[in-house]
């Protein structure tokens, strides 16, 4: 009986993860009319605090389609360690809970990454369609971004998202508090992980529903697939490369 409490627990949390992100594409890819979300994103300067509001939502739209697959592996062990506890007559708190603290962090974020790209569009280096003009910005973009795969700091959120079992061992908390606290704190790790990935948007095409998807997939296989930092340095040094082969085509152009 058991098992089949954990199956259905499953299959309600992975339905969850699933039809949010499919609701999420499906609203990224309506903004645009199936190309793009040119028309749902404001271009005049200056902005009004509703064009900064529609920006933020856009990102965070954004965030759930990229980054809740990612985060399936947590909140399904998350789920079967408060069912275990609540059929063993223990306290238990909804999954829902949980993964409140990363709706907080991507909320957060995606105000920061609106006021981001409204700084951008108002220094003029943002194209119609949300990319990044300029040789020398784009450039800084791609080699900040490959670098930051061999930080420290990037290996330590990677190790997080990459053992979720150990995350639970290591940083469990009771209570809803502790369950709120938990996903605040994993979902900052996920966000430690992924920003400077996030970043290369403004590269490729904040618009550009195959590069949002082309990033989405590689975050998921350095996330769930991979073991170990292999696969993000290999990319690091793949972003450092073609930065400096931007910043000298753009310098020599």
């Amino acid at each position: 009986m058991l098992e089949q409490i954990l199956e259905r627990d499953r299959a309600i949390v992975l339905g969850g993860v699933g039809g949010l992100s499919a609701l999420a594409w499906l609203d990224l890819w309506r903004r645009g009319g199936g190309t793009g979300m040119e028309a749902a994103m404001p271009h005049a300067m200056p902005w009004s605090p509703a064009d900064l509001g529609a920006a933020a939502l856009m990102w965070g739209v954004m965030m759930v389609a990229m980054m809740l697959p990612s985060a399936a592996p947590v909140l399904l062990l998350f789920s079967a360690v408060q069912r275990k506890r609540r059929t063993h007559g223990g306290p238990a708190e909804p999954t829902g809970v949980f993964a409140l603290g990363y709706l907080v962090v991507w909320v957060a974020w995606s105000g920061l990454a609106a006021a981001l790209q409204w700084a951008l569009q108002a220094l003029l280096v943002l194209s119609p369609h949300l990319t990044i003009t300029s040789a020398v910005t784009g450039a800084g973009v791609l080699v900040l971004a490959g670098g930051y795969q061999f930080t420290p700091w990037k290996n330590a959120c990677l190790v997080q998202c990459q053992s979720p079992l150990g995350f639970l061992l290591t940083r469990w908390r009771d209570g809803a508090w502790g369950a709120l606290r938990m996903g605040l704190h994993h979902g900052a790790d996920c966000l430690g992980c992924c920003w400077a990935l996030m970043s290369l948007l403004c590269v490729g095409g904040i618009m550009n529903l195959f590069w949002v998807g082309a990033l989405a997939a590689f975050i998921l296989l350095e996330k769930v697939v991979a073991r170990g930092p292999w696969l993000s340095r290999r990319a690091g040094l793949g972003l450092g490369g073609w930065g400096l082969y931007v910043l000298r085509a753009g310098l020599s152009s």
